[in-house]
């Protein structure tokens, strides 16, 4: 039972962040293949049930299609986060360059390239 709580308190913070409910979307991340086979679980769903399923936190093991479907939507994530934290990563660099040109390396990092290279510039 905690875990269905946990999937339950998940499902609520992603519903939260997103604004949209599990059964809510624009279906962007969804072909119609998948719309099709989420439709015929449902009628199959329709009937009696008894457990957990009644209090509505549906099947506890994913079917292949769910399974799919939240890889897809952990890829366009993913994505949306390197989006997010490339401007902030360029900036970094930007500033790594701008401390290396200047000759002001944290550390020791300066003489830990120095002997790098004295070491290799005979190549």
């Amino acid at each position: 039972m905690e875990a269905v709580m946990a999937c339950w308190e998940i499902e609520q913070s992603l519903q939260s962040l997103t604004g949209v409910s599990l059964g809510e979307g624009t279906g962007a991340t969804m072909s119609d293949d998948d719309e099709e086979q989420i439709d015929s679980d449902a009628n199959l769903l329709d009937g009696s049930m008894e457990g957990p399923d009644s209090l509505g936190f549906g099947p506890l093991v994913p079917t292949e299609s769910e399974r799919s479907l939240m890889e897809r939507v952990r890829q366009e994530l993913k994505h949306e986060l390197k989006q997010g934290y490339k401007e902030k990563i360029v900036d970094i660099r930007e500033e790594i360059l701008r401390k290396r040109r200047a000759g002001k390396l944290p550390g020791d990092t300066t003489s830990v390239l120095k002997a790098w290279w004295q070491s290799h510039s005979k190549w």
